[in-house]
C-alpha cells in the first residue's frame, strides 16, 4: 500500500493552503482505495471527477491569492495548474477503466502533489511569510 497520509514536509506554512491540501491528498487517496479494491467503473470515474472539480476549486483559490499579493511567478505556478487540470480532464474524458494503468495513473498524482507542494507551493508559502501577505488569507 503506498503511503498517502500528510506529512509536514508538504506543509507552505499558510494554514488554508496546507488545510486544501490535506483534501486534495485525500481524493487522491480515495481514487487509489477504489482502484485497489477494484471498485466499479463509474465510481472510479465519479473520484476522478471529484479530483478535476477540487483541483479546479483549489487552484483558483490559490492563484487569486496570488494576484492579491503580486506573487512574482504567478504565470509559472498557474501553468503547472492548467497541466494537471488539462491531464484529469483528458483522464476522464478518454477513460476506459479497464485498460488505464491504475498504478501508473496513482503514481503519477501522487509524484505531481509531493513535487508541486514541496518545491513550487512552498515557494508561495515562503513569499506570503516573508511578505506578511498572510493576514490577507483570512477571507480565503
Amino acid at each position: 500500500m503506498k503511503d498517502l497520509n500528510w506529512k509536514n514536509q508538504y506543509s507552505v506554512g499558510v494554514f488554508e493552503i496546507d488545510a486544501e491540501h490535506r483534501i486534495f491528498l485525500k481524493t487522491i487517496k480515495k481514487i487509489y482505495h477504489a482502484f485497489e479494491s477494484e471498485m466499479d467503473d463509474e465510481i472510479i470515474r465519479l473520484l476522478l471527477e471529484e479530483l478535476y472539480k477540487y483541483a479546479d476549486f483549489h487552484f483558483t483559490s490559490e492563484e487569486n491569492v496570488m494576484l492579491m499579493n503580486d506573487y512574482p511567478d504567478y504565470k509559472s505556478h498557474k501553468k503547472q495548474h492548467d497541466e494537471l487540470i488539462q491531464t484529469l480532464a483528458n483522464t476522464i474524458n478518454f477513460l476506459d477503466v479497464k485498460k488505464i494503468n491504475k498504478e501508473q495513473l496513482i503514481n503519477f498524482l501522487v509524484h505531481w502533489f509531493k513535487e508541486h507542494t514541496a518545491s513550487i507551493d512552498l515557494k508561495l508559502g515562503t513569499y506570503l511569510k516573508e511578505s506578511k501577505a498572510s493576514h490577507l488569507l483570512e477571507n480565503y
